[in-house]
């Protein structure tokens, strides 16, 4: 389903012209939780002509394990053609309706995962030229079903939900002092949001979704609580957030198991950046609903 304004057009899920900038980045990302099976993951590819390279991430929570395949390939020609750029060896993405439906497949040498994925909720449109982040950037809810096809023969059948965006235009990781996102999903609604600490400012992107259309999100708080490990790893994020017909949530986010996250880090001339990827049972603390998502922390310490 598109964005209720038909800002977005059918292209817009293919690959737009690259601006100059160095750091220009066409990104398409999706998360999954089967709370039921417990088996949860998600998956990025990042398109980087003007350095001349992808970035292939996908990362699966099953079974207590974590297993994650992530390349840098060279990106030795540049093409407008998705059936080319969004696929390596073990990783495919395959568009079947714009904004509806998409595909992902993922192979190794002991099983096939595939996961179809149907959107539920009208598709939001981020603000441009948010933070250093994008230039344009859109997220929708969706519902997932798929299996995994073991060597053996053995099939797992899997269903859930889940979040997807896509975003292009320039992509400053260290230009981010800090941010936190959350990804909401609940049986009637879900949420989508950021906020980005940079220059010493505050921006924010956030929405509410449901069978009605989108809710705008007036205001945003979000408590922390961190492991005391050395890597000060967040344990519990709670967000409170209040719309603008003046509705509260309260939502705490905690991990779906020891294993449900993975940390990215990039060293840069001047410090690096680090990324905390949080797969989560989410509960609403005023109903006691229990949901499930995504919750995210970017971090940069310059030297």
């Amino acid at each position: 389903m598109k964005d209720k304004n038909n800002t977005l057009k059918d292209d817009d899920e293919l690959l737009h012209k690259p601006g100059e900038i160095q750091k220009w980045r066409e990104a398409y990302y999706w998360n999954w939780i089967d709370l039921g099976n417990r088996i949860t993951g998600c998956s990025t590819i990042g398109i980087i002509p003007n350095e001349q390279r992808r970035e292939l991430f996908f990362s699966l929570f099953v079974d207590n394990k974590r297993i994650i395949y992530y390349r840098e390939p060279i990106l030795h020609k540049y093409v407008e053609d998705i059936e080319i750029m969004l696929r390596d060896k073990r990783l495919a993405y395959n568009l079947i309706t714009p904004f509806q439906n998409w595909e992902i497949i993922y192979n190794c040498t002991k099983f096939e995962f595939k996961i179809n994925w149907d959107t539920r909720f009208n598709t939001h449109v981020f603000k441009n030229d948010f933070s250093v982040a994008w230039h344009t950037h859109f997220e929708s809810s969706g519902i997932i079903t798929g299996e995994f096809i073991y060597r053996d023969g053995k099939v797992r059948k899997i269903r859930g939900f889940g979040q997807r965006d896509k975003s292009w235009g320039i992509r400053d990781w260290h230009g981010v002092d800090h941010w936190i996102a959350g990804q909401f999903q609940f049986k009637d609604w879900n949420c989508g949001l950021r906020k980005d600490y940079y220059q010493n400012k505050i921006d924010v992107s956030r929405y509410i979704a449901d069978n009605n259309g989108t809710i705008p999100i007036r205001d945003v708080e979000i408590d922390i609580i961190d492991d005391n490990d050395k890597l000060k790893t967040p344990l519990i994020t709670t967000y409170h957030i209040t719309d603008v017909h003046g509705k509260n949530y309260n939502i705490e986010a905690k991990l779906i198991d020891k294993n449900s996250i993975f940390r990215f880090a990039r060293q840069f001339p001047d410090g690096f950046t680090e990324l905390f990827e949080e797969m989560v049972v989410m509960k609403d603390l005023d109903n006691n609903e229990i949901g499930s998502g995504m919750s995210e922390h970017l971090r940069t310490e310059k030297v």
